[in-house]
């Protein structure tokens, strides 16, 4: 080998290895290249501060918006399922006492009473016959007592009956909105010894 030939490799390896704290633009190769050319090639070239993105600190707004929107969301549905159950409320008569009935529901939906005590309603249906479901009629029915009781529209109907065994007993109004089927249309008539 010439002198010459051992410079040359001598030098190629120089070039071509890189030491561990040398930047980027040593490991590109020098042989043939001009500085213009090796300036374009390193500024194609990413450097580690372009590449790294801030992360925020803290929550996003977007992050605190769609928790918001899905707490309001679960609370509204479980308002909505729990209703019937939240909004109960209560009627001791002791004379004749009102029961309003309309497609919201009954008012009060939660009747006490006394064993052998006679119970006077006054069932008042506020709907009209224009209502497309049951033409405007509503039934205050206890089947475990065989009550059943029709109301047409817009009218009032007086009502007596005496339970002699105390317990809870469901009524309801099976004529529209679903029947039995709808939570709404429901009550309880409770009678204590």
């Amino acid at each position: 080998m010439s002198g010459n030939a051992i410079l040359a490799t001598t030098t190629a390896a120089r070039r071509s290895s890189v030491e561990p704290n040398q930047g980027l633009s040593n490991r590109l190769p020098m042989a043939g290249t001009d500085k213009c050319k090796r300036s374009k090639l390193m500024s194609n070239t990413p450097k580690k501060a372009d590449t790294e993105i801030a992360q925020p600190k803290g929550p996003r707004r977007r992050d605190i918006l769609s928790f918001g929107l899905i707490a309001a969301g679960a609370t509204g549905a479980g308002g909505y399922f729990l209703w019937p159950s939240l909004r109960q409320s209560f009627l001791t008569p002791t004379e004749a006492a009102s029961v309003t009935v309309s497609m919201s529901g009954f008012s009060p939906n939660v009747i006490k009473a006394r064993v052998g005590q006679t119970i006077d309603l006054q069932l008042i249906n506020k709907d009209n016959s224009l209502h497309t479901d049951g033409g405007g009629w509503h039934q205050f029915a206890i089947d475990q007592l065989g009550l059943d009781f029709k109301v047409a529209p817009l009218s009032e109907l007086p009502v007596s009956f005496v339970v002699q065994e105390p317990g809870e007993y469901d009524f309801y109004c099976g004529i529209c909105c679903g029947g039995k089927a709808n939570p709404y249309m429901h009550g309880q008539l409770v009678v204590e010894v």
